[in-house]
């Protein structure tokens, strides 16, 4: 069960801080969080969960966790566009942790700073510079599609690209060394059903992206704690690195074809929990 746990473990630290897209996004997120059932609560059992209450607008606002060990809180604050701007995270347990994020945009609703990094936009390139996932002085470069998804991220000594079906839901991760060498191939496969998590914090997607995938060593999303990456419109079932698999996910789904039970299988090791909503 050590991939499982070190899935959670990479979850969690991600869930620490949250970045951006453009204005042009909000009326199909409107839609898509006026559409999507609200997930209430994930739970393994009564010690491990996590539960989630929204604002007026069905924006995720609060976000509260318990482990073996400790527990913690999120809460996400909004500007008047609908933008998130501040993070604020809480951590109890046998140490006190405490962390705040806050987020700035530009006039075309870019997100240009959070923490100790800076973005800059030329066409589909953004630039990052700063101290970059704990990597001072860094920078690198993200390549966009005509959609805002971003298709290459590009490092000092390696490069990434990425591909998306026709649904938005990335499928493909090739990293490549500076000479052109491929190095990895990771494929993701989905189920036809919607993601719950789906439609939510897209104005951190860029930000999120860099959490997730710099330094890039693999694909590490899906599972429990669906909100520490929302940008799947379908649930992921599988992934597999350079034609092995590696993880799978079975759902269990209501009569609207929402999961409400989910076993994560890893080689022999089978990690389980159950998602509720609210009425």
């Amino acid at each position: 069960m050590i991939k499982s746990i070190y899935f959670l473990l990479l979850i969690l630290l991600n869930t620490i801080t949250f970045s951006c897209s453009s204005e042009d996004n909000s009326e199909s997120e409107e839609i898509e969080l006026t559409q999507n059932k609200l997930v209430k609560i994930e739970k393994v059992n009564d010690t491990f969960k996590a539960n989630y209450t929204y604002n007026s607008e069905n924006r995720l606002k609060n976000w509260t966790g318990t482990q073996p060990n400790f527990s913690y809180e999120i809460e996400l604050v909004y500007d008047a566009n609908k933008k998130i701007i501040e993070n604020h995270y809480q951590e109890t347990g046998s140490r006190t942790y405490t962390s705040d994020t806050y987020f700035k945009y530009n006039n075309d609703n870019n997100l240009i700073s959070y923490d100790d990094v800076n973005l800059t936009y030329n066409g589909h390139v953004i630039t990052a510079t700063g101290t970059i996932e704990g990597h001072q002085n860094a920078t690198i470069e993200l390549e966009t599609n005509n959609v805002g998804l971003i298709t290459k991220l590009t490092e000092n000594d390696n490069y990434t690209v990425f591909d998306y079906n026709l649904d938005g839901n990335l499928t493909i991760a090739k990293n490549y060394n500076n000479n052109d060498i491929l190095l990895s191939t990771y494929t993701i496969e989905y189920d036809q059903n919607i993601n719950p998590f789906y439609g939510q914090m897209k104005s951190i997607y860029v930000e999120r992206f860099i959490e997730f995938f710099y330094p890039f060593e693999g694909i590490y999303i899906g599972g429990f704690e669906g909100y520490s990456f929302p940008f799947q419109k379908n649930n992921i079932i599988s992934i597999s690195e350079n034609s092995t698999e590696f993880v799978s996910y079975n759902y269990t789904y209501d009569t609207e074809n929402y999961p409400l039970n989910v076993n994560e299988n890893y080689s022999t090791d089978i990690y389980e929990f159950n998602i509720a909503y609210y009425d």
